[in-house]
């Protein structure tokens, strides 16, 4: 998602005042809510891609990516056991390594 349409000081990402940070989240629920756009490549416009919004789309990207991962984990017996040995304890908070 891309929107260069934004001025002043929420284009600035040095700027992390409270008003600035509420600023940037209203930027973020407007994008969401428009049409999913790409770029032409022949006339360098974004055009709407087809009729579903930035929030549905990301949503049904996470459903996919849950979808394969839940495929890879069926299709690999040892895949929840090597996850759980990937873990470990830092400040406390279990983390897995990449």
């Amino acid at each position: 998602m891309q929107d260069d349409t934004l001025v002043g000081t929420v284009t600035s990402v040095d700027v992390a005042t409270k008003q600035n940070l509420d600023d940037l989240v209203k930027v973020g629920e407007e994008l969401l809510k428009k049409p999913v756009a790409r770029v032409n490549l022949e006339t360098g416009v974004y055009e709407a891609s087809n009729h579903e919004t930035n929030e549905a789309a990301l949503t049904r990207f996470a459903k996919l990516l849950s979808q394969e991962r839940h495929l890879r984990h069926a299709k690999c017996p040892a895949g929840h056991a090597h996850e759980a040995t990937n873990t470990h304890k830092t400040d406390g908070l279990s983390r897995l390594r990449l």
